[in-house]
């Protein structure tokens, strides 16, 4: 991902040290102080692996049938938190869910690690990505005075989906960096990620129709709407609100068919 810094314009920002966040602690970046804030809010997410508050680890639980998988079926977790819901352009093989949060409450960003267990790969969208934002974030900054390039294609972006080494859990953040923007109401979908039913591991005795396949957020954050304010002084005040804050993701039930 490109970014771009100018020099009188740019501060040094050390992320604030939480022993919860020691594996990104003194990471120091150069930006303009939105930007830093922001990059320090994903970095607490992204380099710190997928351990971590969530729902556990995946597990599969095969069936007894020997017919192979075909197809998947997702059940959507009960309504009220943060929970992944099915959306309506899923297919046969291709689950496709929405991350919405609790109605009422606003945020300027959420990024979460889904695990998954055998059957099942990450779903790639048209564009290629991991990921698809559905429009609710401001992602472009809108101050020119403060960044030249605000809203232009020069303008650097917070989202970002991969998978993690290990294959088996996707990391996604989607955040606001312009603090001048105002913070979101989840309760609609945020962002769109994509499970497919892998036809490499389709032939296995785990994958036969009926299969229960693992899948759970083992680490989700956000960014509150209050994180201190437009005082770019680093006061107190604004490093104690410069942290993301730990969320539960729900996540329904997958079965092959």
């Amino acid at each position: 991902m490109k970014t771009h810094s100018t020099s009188n314009q740019s501060t040094s920002f050390i992320l604030p040290s939480v022993a919860s966040e020691s594996c990104v602690k003194n990471k120091l970046l150069s930006f303009p102080l939105s930007l830093s804030l922001s990059l320090c809010f994903i970095a607490v997410l992204s380099a710190c692996g997928s351990g971590g508050g969530g729902s556990g680890a995946t597990v599969n639980v095969p069936s007894n049938s020997a017919t192979p998988a075909a197809g998947l079926s997702y059940t959507d977790p009960k309504a009220g938190g943060w929970r992944l819901i099915k959306d309506a352009s899923s297919t046969n093989t291709r689950v496709v869910l929405n991350l919405v949060g609790p109605t009422g409450l606003t945020v300027r960003g959420v990024g979460f690690n889904l695990s998954k267990g055998q059957c099942i790969s990450f779903g790639q969208f048209p564009s290629g990505a991991y990921a698809l934002d559905t429009g609710v974030f401001q992602l472009m900054g809108n101050n020119p005075n403060f960044e030249a390039f605000a809203g232009t294609p020069a303008d650097p972006v917070l989202f970002v989906s991969a998978p993690l080494k290990s294959g088996d859990v996707l990391s996604t953040g989607i955040f606001q960096k312009d603090r001048t923007n105002a913070p979101k109401d989840v309760g609609q979908p945020l962002v769109q990620v994509a499970i497919d039913l892998s036809k490499a591991s389709a032939a296995s005795a785990a994958c036969n129709a009926g299969s229960v396949i693992g899948l759970s957020v083992v680490k989700a954050r956000v960014v509150p709407a209050d994180i201190g304010g437009m005082d770019f002084i680093l006061t107190t005040d604004v490093i104690n609100k410069a942290k993301m804050a730990d969320i539960t993701i729900d996540v329904g039930s997958l079965v092959t068919r």
